[in-house]
């Protein structure tokens, strides 16, 4: 005949097992803390990496003497990115149309680009530029599906001589246009020739331009207060934030306007994306040939404001 358990052998196993999954449940929290603190740090390695990079191929192609820090939303204090102080935190550039210059129509025969880049002196004149090698007819396409539509025919679009621009004539001091250093174009129904709206003598037409259609805006921005959708809200209503750890900002990317025209980062209908949220640090300085730029986000972890973790990265744009 089989015995049956006794209460105290009953009891014994239960203090077992009870001790048993104490441990276990020990075991199991602390890996799944660590879990969460090694993702949560592979999220924000990959949000600042890609804010990074996204700012960066960008920047590759800004053209000379035209990346500028602005110290508030209103752009009344702008300074070339090599002498400004550190508390002006919007950084600004204009960017050629590096779409257009590796872009061909014709896959079979891939000679022509859609603009070249040279120019022919001889056959030019203070109203035409003759760019031999170009495709104008589809680089009038491209720049009208990218700005969608906003800069149609190619008018709008500027060319940029060298020896003509710096950061004082191309429109960020000016809310009417800054045309002393840009040439700017519309397409002239002929497929190697811009029509020029405003060449003067004093401008010197060289061999090689660069065409661009925008600048772009990298701004700090308060975070909402009301916790909205949009981590961008405030990006045309306040002066651009402090990001620190205890006041953590948004990092959003102005596009598709035009400061040779008028139109700056900051005017309500210019288009915005968004970079980066819960930034702590955004610091952007100019040494030689250089731009280096600085991100740090921070993340949380768990529940309690200290409950956080934080990564900072840095990236190297040569000009």
């Amino acid at each position: 005949m089989r015995r049956a358990f006794t209460l105290i052998e009953l009891i014994i196993t239960m203090v077992i097992l009870g001790i048993v999954a104490y441990v276990a449940t020990g075991l199991i929290a602390k890996t799944y803390i660590s879990y969460n603190r090694v993702n949560t740090l592979h999220k924000a390695n990959l949000k600042v990496e890609l804010a990074l990079n996204n700012i960066a191929n960008r920047l590759s192609y800004a053209l000379g003497g035209t990346i500028v820090k602005v110290k508030s939303a209103t752009e009344t204090n702008i300074e070339p990115i090599e002498r400004a102080p550190q508390d002006y935190q919007v950084l600004e550039w204009i960017g050629y149309d590096v779409d257009g210059f590796i872009a061909n129509k014709s896959y079979i025969n891939p000679i022509k680009s859609a603009w070249s880049g040279f120019c022919d002196i001889k056959n030019s004149t203070n109203t035409q530029i003759k760019t031999p090698g170009s495709e104008l007819s589809f680089e009038k396409e491209i720049i009208n599906n990218l700005s969608k539509g906003k800069v149609n025919n190619l008018k709008k679009s500027a060319l940029f001589f060298p020896g003509n621009y710096n950061y004082n004539n191309i429109g960020y001091l000016n809310t009417t246009g800054g045309i002393a250093g840009v040439n700017i174009v519309k397409f002239a129904n002929t497929d190697d020739t811009f029509n020029l709206f405003n060449i003067t003598k004093a401008k010197r037409i060289t061999e090689h331009y660069k065409l661009a259609w925008s600048a772009y805006a990298v701004v700090p921005v308060k975070q909402p207060s009301n916790k909205a959708d949009n981590p961008c809200k405030n990006i045309n209503s306040t002066i651009s934030a402090d990001c620190s750890g205890e006041k953590p900002c948004n990092l959003c990317l102005k596009y598709n306007y035009r400061p040779w025209k008028g139109k700056h980062y900051n005017h309500q209908r210019v288009p915005y994306s968004v970079l980066a949220t819960n930034v702590t640090v955004f610091k952007t300085f100019a040494a030689e040939n250089r731009v280096h730029i600085k991100i740090c986000v921070k993340e949380q972890i768990g529940v309690g404001a200290n409950n956080t973790t934080s990564i900072c990265k840095e990236k190297v744009v040569f000009r």
